[in-house]
């Protein structure tokens, strides 16, 4: 597991050096004004228009210029973003130049925010825009080039801490995600995940036989058919003095998911490594919180396994006794998901009792039909909870968007044989059978009066196309919104 660490290694933000950088980044904005304070516009190529993706590599007596294009802060929901994207393309230019180390000309100078929030998100752009998976070659791919140091100011980069520590967070949890599920196995996650132990947070494994003792029917059902057995990972911190558990969070952990007996398409199956992405950004927020010891007390639960084909598999028409004692009905084996997180709901309330729960999935693929890859879909039913998920998602920039989960949609997942079934009713032209309210539905029977809130992931986990500092590829979702979050709670 080694090499999943690898591509995980911290970003590559430093304090300028006293002597004076042979290289400076200096970032424009689209009117072609400097975004830095007392700083004079040199002469730029008729060709740079300050766009994202204009770069000017210029000669300034001594020393090299490399004039960044940024934009404008009106090509963002928010001004927060603009820093973040001048971030990360300072660090794509420099990559593209191949150059290793460079310094920004000035402190930047932002309009609504203050110099060390845009020096924050600054850094937490080039943070992320700096991880590339490149572990699992025999050699770097063709045109490599990684970036040693982007130097900042000595006064800001002190103040940076966070934002390195929640980019880095991010990032571990993209390469958990990027890595092959051959590697990437159940018992390969829980070993990654022992990395927290050095943040502080305590990490317990239950085994297949401790699973068994608990009960736990649904994650042995699923985990059954593949040659590496299932378990569950817990993931405690303590911030505070106080047993009670202020948060709650639970992440599917599938490292593979062929869809069972009720088999994947082959388009469909191609990527399905990500399917334990909320896992990754659960123990993801988990590092970040513990490294920046929020005053909070969290327990993180993610049930771990394979679902593929095997004659021991579990099967359409099964009847399972969840670790609840609720029975589940089984309509479609690649319905599997929700079966195993109903188990981690359970064992975290029975257990931990926490005041408010979360849990992240890449849960369906109906969300991504209705939501595409710019927004995780919010189901709930407390408006409380959803409001504060709503802040964090405004804070942080990772979309959320809400979801009807009302009484009148009960009937959904009732089933003729036993308490609830895997799968929606069907509805008028089979519609409603993989419905993602149907997903959430089903989970909400086991969050047994808990203030709880089911993110459904599947169309944001991995991305298509570059976003900011992203590449196509996985995108550690989930990491910023549950520290923004955790945030909100230790404030209110």
């Amino acid at each position: 597991m080694s090499k999943i660490l690898t591509d995980a290694k911290p970003g590559p933000l430093a304090p300028r050096a006293k002597k004076a950088p042979a290289v400076e980044v200096l970032l424009v904005d689209g009117d072609l004004a400097p975004l830095h304070a007392d700083v004079k516009l040199p002469r730029l190529p008729a060709s740079f228009r300050g766009v994202v993706g204009d770069r000017a590599d210029l000669a300034e007596g001594a020393r090299r210029l490399i004039a960044v294009g940024c934009g404008r802060p009106s090509d963002h929901e928010q001004e927060a973003r603009f820093w973040e994207a001048a971030g990360a393309a300072a660090l794509d230019a420099l990559r593209a130049l191949r150059i290793d180390t460079a310094a920004l000309v000035a402190p930047p100078l932002p309009k609504s925010v203050d110099v060390q929030a845009a020096t924050n998100q600054i850094a937490l752009g080039a943070t992320l825009a700096s991880y590339r998976c490149t572990a699992f070659r025999s050699q770097p791919p063709k045109g490599h080039f990684e970036v040693k140091a982007l130097q900042l100011a000595a006064a800001q980069w002190q103040g940076t801490e966070r934002a390195r520590q929640l980019g880095d967070a991010v990032n571990w949890a993209r390469a958990l995600v990027d890595a092959p599920p051959n590697l990437m196995t159940p018992q390969g996650f829980a070993d990654a995940a022992k990395e927290l132990v050095a943040s502080g947070v305590r990490v317990q494994v239950l085994d297949q036989k401790a699973l068994e003792k608990l009960g736990a029917n649904g994650l042995l059902a699923v985990g059954r058919s593949s040659e590496h057995p299932p378990c569950m990972l817990v993931c405690e911190w303590s911030g505070r003095r106080e047993k009670q558990v202020d948060l709650g969070l639970v992440g599917k952990g599938l490292t593979f998911d062929g869809g069972g007996l009720n088999l994947k398409s082959t388009a469909a199956i191609a990527n399905m490594k990500l399917d334990m992405a909320g896992a990754a950004a659960v123990v993801g927020a988990m590092r970040v919180l513990a490294q920046r010891k929020a005053p909070l007390n969290v327990v993180a639960v993610m049930p771990l396994c394979e679902n593929v084909i095997d004659g021991k598999g579990y099967r359409p028409g099964d009847v399972i006794t969840s670790l609840s004692g609720l029975t589940i009905e089984v309509d479609n084996t690649d319905a599997e998901g929700r079966v195993v997180l109903a188990d981690a709901i359970s064992y975290l309330i029975r257990e931990y009792r926490p005041q408010r729960m979360i849990d992240l999935a890449t849960l369906t693929g109906a969300i991504l039909t209705a939501l595409l890859e710019e927004y995780a879909g919010l189901f709930t039913a407390d408006d409380a909870l959803a409001a504060e998920l709503h802040a964090a998602s405004a804070a942080c920039g990772e979309g959320l968007w809400r979801m009807p989960l009302t009484r009148r949609q009960d009937y959904i997942v009732d089933s003729e044989i036993a308490d609830v079934r895997n799968t929606g009713n069907s509805g008028l032209r089979g519609a409603g059978t993989s419905s993602a309210i149907a997903g959430a539905k089903f989970l909400e029977r086991f969050a047994a009066g808990t203030p709880w809130a089911h993110l459904d992931m599947a169309g944001v986990a991995m991305v298509s196309r570059p976003i900011i500092g992203i590449p196509k590829g996985a995108t550690g979702y989930g990491v910023r919104l549950l520290d923004a979050f955790a945030e909100r709670m230790e404030t209110n």
